[in-house]
């Protein structure tokens, strides 16, 4: 179970997204109209060969045991691993924390640890804000903390946010500690240990388990859920072995066989064997033969990165890009330089990284059984580098066996996640302290000389390596992109279109281009769905949800038909809206197969409600307001507390004339949530439709105190407030909404206007002036300059 950072427990609260899987809705409502926004270098053949699926919808899982016969040197590597360790039921062999009566009391909050007929409890306040006794059902990983899980009535199990530091006390282990040190987490917080959040069955359960089937009924809210085996063993990683344990059957026998296949779902090997050797010019490594594909790291990928699944049917051996979505370089995830920020795991950041686009894999570094380095210290580096150079105090200009001559600590820094787990970057970059001073991202240099600045580390690396500080870097562009600063369109199309920059990045380069509507913006975007990588593919169709739907349909209707499916439930989305009628037979085709995988999609995160509210969403695009009305019930209906699907319903009917219901579900989403902007919003703009004014520009400014950064609120109040005649105060508003998102025309547009019929004829032509300069291709915004001059 994974610890929320800063910026995700404020997204948790605020309920827009959730963790790893599904959708990650987003509501624009109220007379913006209803969208839902849903969150690896892939190729278009590298997917399995269609044996290897056959292979593993015949195969049935048969247990690690069922290895060791063959394998015992493999299993003896994976026991006592942290894959075989990942779950264990609780007993007095795997349960590490102190339950002898210890005492822990968080913010007011006490809670108790003992044992009682043979059983681990911990009295705790629960649901309903009483203490009661829990029994520890499972214990959840060993080191460097362990986490006790609950199992509640309806089949769930919960994860305690009281873990165990299992670090040694010279280490400052061996305690208990609560995720959330500052903060009181109480029965009413969204991120209570007894909500939706912490539920293992939807969050954890996947990664730390084989051959997981959460059986979820919507129905009853209930969990069935089972596995093959309680932790990550052989299977979770190769596949059900009965087929492959049939192949050895008939070889030992002499019977018919087929040596390449060997009965597996997924061959991780490659062709020849893989060596790594040392350039005697360059005096770096190379790969004895390029990298076949990708299946290991993909295979890893599942479980070690940030994403959410497109599929809940899984099957080993497919692409990654059939079964799961990962999250590109996001400011909300990454520092502009693509570093880890939020808790990401590693593929997203080693899928940036040079190791990667040379033909690195997981097991070049890592054994795959014991999931161990191969090497400790520098000695795993100089595997393949050459000790000459790099073990150097020329190359690394500190002490030698001092932390600064480790090369992990420069290029592969750690961030510490759930208060004690420090992990490292895998984009195993260089070091670029000149960057922090230009971008505001962290550095290797100042996480280990804290009593240095930015400006002095800056300084000492210019000096050490002047090569460096002249190489370009991505994150500069896309450090622009994030601040939309002036001219930084043509550098992200660019990055985009790149294909010398690594997947990950293009991908995120077409993901920000969403937002633009220009022709070069589109031109971008095209290229974009031509990308050999799936995910770049995906990326770029977000864009053309609000070109018109021919031009829409001629552009991304191929891509219902993509090797990925991840690109086809994606443009799906896209193309929901479009009449049916607009469609060829062979289109209409390929979109109702999409249509079959979107829904699988959503379906496979049905204990949430942003899965039924993906439903509603699509189906409300394509005009079945009874499928979509059934699908934003159930989703609040799983979650009582989810507004998002309350009030995207609400738009619905009152698009439909169903006013009073309407309102009704408006007023039932501020009870619920007085503090949530996104309620008061809603609520002001139904009274602002109903012409009463008054009523819905107060329901707004409470938002906008709730939600001070949202520039279209913003925008929405002071035009509310010129047209009641109250300029004075509706001018700011509209100068905020510029200054937050200083590249919206429709602001501009606004301004211009606005200051132009209150007779502010200078101000206006300064507005109508920038409006130009930020689209100087647009004619109508050249007349309203004209006009005002």
């Amino acid at each position: 179970m994974a610890h929320k950072t800063n910026f995700q427990k404020c997204a948790a609260r605020r309920e827009t997204r959730s963790r790893c899987a599904g959708l990650f809705p987003i509501v624009h409502m109220l007379g913006i109209g209803l969208a839902g926004m849903v969150l690896c270098a892939c190729s278009r053949n590298d997917t399995p060969p269609p044996r290897a699926q056959a292979v593993m919808q015949e195969a049935r899982f048969t247990g690690s045991a069922s290895c060791l016969a063959c394998h015992q040197q493999e299993h003896a590597d994976w026991m006592g691993s942290h894959h075989q360790l990942a779950m264990q039921e609780a007993t007095p062999e795997t349960v590490l924390g102190d339950f002898n009566d210890a005492r822990f009391n968080h913010h007011g909050i006490p809670s108790r640890f003992f044992e009682k007929d043979g059983n681990f409890y911990v009295n705790t306040e629960g649901p309903d804000g009483t203490s009661k006794d829990y029994r520890v059902a499972y214990c959840f990983g060993v080191y460097p903390l362990q986490q006790y899980l609950v199992k509640f009535p309806n089949g769930g199990m919960q994860v305690l946010h009281l873990c165990w530091d299992s670090r040694s006390e010279e280490d400052g282990g061996q305690r208990w500690y609560h995720l959330y040190p500052d903060e009181k987490i109480d029965h009413t917080d969204i991120l209570h240990w007894t909500k939706s959040h912490f539920n293992w069955n939807y969050m954890c359960a996947d990664c730390h388990t084989s051959g997981l089937r959460k059986n979820f009924d919507p129905g009853t809210r209930t969990y069935q859920t089972s596995w093959e085996e309680i932790n990550v063993s052989c299977e979770a990683c190769h596949g059900p072995g009965s087929a492959h344990i049939d192949w050895v059957g008939r070889k030992k026998e002499g019977r018919a066989y087929t040596e390449k296949e060997m009965g597996l779902a997924v061959q991780f090997k490659e062709s020849k064997p893989v060596t790594w050797m040392m350039n005697s010019t360059t005096l770096k490594p190379e790969r004895s033969h390029p990298k076949e594909h990708d299946r290991l790291i993909e295979a890893c990928a599942r479980c070690h990165s940030h994403r959410r699944l497109v599929t809940g049917d899984f099957l080993h051996g497919q692409a990654f890009l059939d079964t799961h979505k990962p999250a590109v370089l996001e400011e909300r995830l990454y520092h502009h330089d693509g570093q880890i920020k939020e808790e990401v795991y590693v593929y997203g950041s080693f899928a940036q990284s040079k190791m990667y686009q040379q033909g690195v894999t997981c097991k070049d570094c890592h054994d795959m059984h014991t999931a161990r380095l191969h090497a400790p210290g520098n000695a795993l580096c100089l595997r393949c580098h050459n000790g000459g150079v790099y073990n150097n105090p020329a190359h690394h200009h500190h002490q030698p066996e001092s932390p600064g001559a480790q090369c992990v600590e420069c290029h592969m820094p750690v961030k510490t996640y759930m208060g004690v787990d420090a992990r490292r970057d895998h984009s195993i970059r260089v070091p670029r302290p000149d960057l922090s001073l230009r971008l505001g991202t962290p550095n290797a240099c100042t996480m280990c000389h804290e009593d240095l600045t930015r400006e002095q580390t800056a300084e000492a690396f210019a000096g050490w390596y002047p090569e460096r500080v002249k190489t370009p870097h991505y994150g500069e562009i896309l450090y622009r992109g994030n601040r939309g600063l002036p001219g930084y369109l043509p550098g992200i199309i660019k990055l985009g279109r790149n294909l010398d920059q690594p997947a990950i990045v293009r991908a995120t380069a077409m993901w920000m281009l969403q937002s633009e509507s220009s022709q070069e913006a589109m031109q971008g975007l095209l290229s974009g769905l031509e990308d050999p990588s799936a995910l770049v593919r995906e990326a770029s169709l977000a864009g053309f949800s609000r070109v018109q739907a021919a031009q829409r349909l001629q552009v991304t209707g191929k891509m219902l038909r993509d090797p990925a499916r991840a690109v086809r439930t994606e443009a799906l989305r896209v193309l929901a809206n479009i009449p049916a009628g607009q469609f060829s037979p062979e289109q209409r085709a390929a979109f109702d197969q999409a249509q079959e995988e979107f829904v699988q999609q959503q379906g496979a995160v049905n204990d949430r409600a942003g899965g039924h509210m993906g439903l509603g969403i699509f189906y409300t695009d394509r005009g079945d307001f009874t499928a979509a009305e059934a699908a934003y019930r159930k989703a609040f209906a799983v979650e009582p507390d989810h507004i998002e699907s309350r009030l995207n319903l609400a738009e619905m009917l009152y698009q439909q004339n169903r006013h009073t219901e309407s309102l009704q579900l408006i007023s039932q989403a501020v009870q619920r949530q007085p503090n949530n902007g996104l309620t008061h919003e809603a609520l002001g703009r139904y009274w602002v439709r109903q012409q009463t004014y008054k009523r819905g520009l107060q329901s707004i400014a409470t938002a906008l105190r709730l939600m001070p950064q949202r520039a279209d609120l913003h925008y929405f109040y002071g035009v509310g407030l010129n047209q009641v005649g109250d300029f004075a105060k509706a001018l700011p508003e509209l100068e905020r909404a510029h200054a937050l998102d200083p590249r919206n025309p429709d602001y501009l547009v606004g301004l211009a206007t606005i200051c132009r019929d209150n007779r502010r004829l200078v101000e206006a032509r300064s507005w109508a002036q920038k409006l130009v300069e930020l689209n100087p291709g647009n004619p109508s915004y050249q007349n309203l300059l004209n006009e005002l001059r």
